[in-house]
């Protein structure tokens, strides 16, 4: 192969000086044509050689991103299914917040004129006043009804 390019250098570089007006004879002219041909001839090679390198750089990256990208598809789908779940959650919750506040509204409405009256009444019939902190009704304790584990089930990559 070495011997077939140099013969190619060789014949372009007569060609070249055939078309540059160089005489045979003056061998310097020709060797620094040849010596330019074969200097490019190199470069165009480490160029290739270059290019096939991003290649398979590219290639290879490609491959380790699909297979990245594969891997957060699933744990994107897993992390959306629990975001609907949340959602639902939250939702329920709000519905029984909205009804225990509407029943407590109620509660007051329905205790507070008669509760109003007898103290009325009370201030009335006796000489000193009742304060009121002592008739009010004892602080009511929040139940625990729903608990997230319900709607999350534990999995192996949770813990």
């Amino acid at each position: 192969m070495e011997v077939e390019k140099n013969n190619t250098v060789n014949e372009v570089s007569k060609e070249l000086a055939k078309h540059l007006c160089v005489y045979e004879n003056s061998t310097e002219v020709i060797k620094d044509i040849h010596n330019g041909i074969e200097n490019v001839t190199v470069q165009m090679e480490d160029t290739k050689k270059s290019l096939e390198q991003v290649r398979f750089d590219a290639e290879t990256r490609s491959e380790v991103a699909s297979k990245e990208l594969y891997e957060a598809a699933h744990y994107l789908d897993s992390l959306y299914n629990k975001i609907d779940a949340l959602e639902r959650f939250i939702n329920i919750v709000k519905e029984n917040v909205n009804e225990v506040t509407d029943r407590v509204e109620t509660a007051e409405g329905f205790l507070t004129n008669p509760i109003n009256r007898v103290l009325d009444t009370i201030k009335l019939n006796t000489a000193k006043s009742i304060d009121s902190e002592d008739l009010r009704l004892p602080p009511m304790k929040p139940l625990n009804i729903y608990h997230t584990s319900d709607f999350f089930p534990s999995s192996p990559g949770n813990e």
